[in-house]
C-alpha cells in the first residue's frame, strides 16, 4: 500500500488523503487517515464511516465532536453530515452520540447511518426519542438506515415518533413548502405489510428518484421513503442475524468518501427555494439508482 497522497484543493476546499485497504472480503476499505471530524463552510462533517470499529475509535469521535461543537459558542452548531455508517457500534455507543448531539443542540441535517449490523430495534427506540424531543429549528433533512438490523416493531417505534409530533412536514426555509423527511430503509426486516399500512395512511410516500420527482411534503406526508420501484420496499425476509453473522458491508460508491466531502453538484434540496442557497448537498444524495444491485448507493 502506497502512503496516501498530500491534501489537495479543489473549489476552494482542502481535500483530506484517504489511503484504502483490501479486506478479507475483497473490498476497498477506508484506512483511518484525517481527523474524524471536520470543519467546513457549510458546518461540521462526522467522518467516521468504517473508522469507528477500534478499540477508543468511538470515544475518540465524541471528544473530537464535543470539543468542536463547544467552539461554536452561542452561534449554534450545524453538522452537515454525521456519517457513521457500516460500524458495529454498540447500543451505549449510540445512546451516547445522540445524548451528546441533543444536549449540545446541535442541528445534523443528514444522518448515515446505513450498514451498521448493530442497529436494531431498541437503537432505533433512541433514535425515535431523539426526533421526539427535537425542534423545528433542529430538525434532520435526511436519514439513512439502509442495511441494518430493524424489524417490523423498530419501524412502528420510529413512526410513531413522526406520528405523536408536528415536526413533519417542516416548513422550508426558502419557500415556505412543507416537506417531509428523506429516509432509506431498504434491506432491513420490515414488514412490507407494515410498511403499506403507513403509506396509506398518508403518513410515508413512496420515493422513487428520477427527473421530475417530488416528494410527498405537500400533500402532508411526513415521510418521503426512497423505493426503486413503487409499491415495494425491498425488505428481507425473517430475523435479522447477530451481528458477528451479519455480512460484511457493501462496497458503496459515493463522491463523499472518493473525493473528500460534500460536492458542488446541485440536487433536489438545491432548486429555487430550496433548503440551501448554494449548492452544497452532495450529488450522491439524489443520484439514480444504480444499474447494478449489489453496489448500493448512499
Amino acid at each position: 500500500l502506497k502512503p496516501a497522497p498530500k491534501p489537495t484543493a479543489h473549489r476552494g476546499r482542502v481535500l483530506l488523503p484517504c489511503a484504502f485497504i483490501v479486506s478479507a472480503g475483497g473490498l476497498p476499505e477506508m484506512a483511518a487517515a484525517g481527523p474524524l471530524v471536520i470543519n467546513t463552510p457549510q458546518g461540521l462533517e462526522i467522518k467516521g464511516r468504517r473508522r469507528l470499529d477500534k478499540v477508543g475509535a468511538f470515544e475518540a469521535l465524541l471528544e473530537q465532536l464535543v470539543q468542536e461543537i463547544e467552539k461554536k459558542g452561542d452561534q449554534g452548531c450545524i453538522i452537515s453530515d454525521c456519517d457513521v455508517s457500516q460500524n458495529k457500534l454498540s447500543y451505549e455507543q449510540f445512546e451516547a452520540l445522540f445524548t451528546a448531539l441533543g444536549a449540545h443542540s446541535a442541528r445534523v441535517l443528514r444522518f448515515r447511518m446505513f450498514g451498521c449490523a448493530t442497529i436494531n430495534d431498541e437503537v432505533v427506540r433512541v433514535i425515535a426519542d431523539y426526533f421526539r424531543l427535537l425542534s423545528q429549528e433542529h430538525l434532520p433533512t435526511e436519514m439513512h438506515l439502509s442495511d441494518c438490523a430493524i424489524t417490523t416493531e423498530g419501524f412502528t417505534a420510529l413512526m410513531a415518533a413522526f406520528e405523536e409530533t408536528d415536526l413533519y412536514p417542516a416548513t422550508h426555509p426558502g419557500s415556505a413548502r412543507p416537506t417531509a423527511l428523506y429516509l432509506r430503509l431498504e434491506n432491513n426486516y420490515i414488514s412490507e405489510a407494515a410498511i403499506q399500512e403507513k403509506v396509506d395512511a398518508g403518513i410515508i410516500k413512496p420515493f422513487k428518484k428520477g427527473p421530475g420527482s417530488q416528494g410527498g411534503g405537500k400533500e402532508g406526508a411526513k415521510v418521503d421513503l426512497v423505493v426503486r420501484d413503487l409499491g415495494k420496499y425491498q425488505q428481507k425476509q425473517g430475523d435479522p442475524p447477530s451481528p458477528e453473522e451479519a455480512p460484511p458491508p457493501k462496497q458503496v460508491h459515493d463522491r463523499s468518501t472518493e473525493q473528500g466531502g460534500w460536492q458542488q453538484s446541485p440536487g433536489l434540496w438545491q432548486q429555487p427555494g430550496g433548503w440551501q442557497q448554494q449548492p452544497v448537498w452532495p450529488q450522491q444524495a439524489r443520484p439514480m439508482w444504480p444499474p447494478q444491485q449489489q453496489q448500493q448507493q448512499q
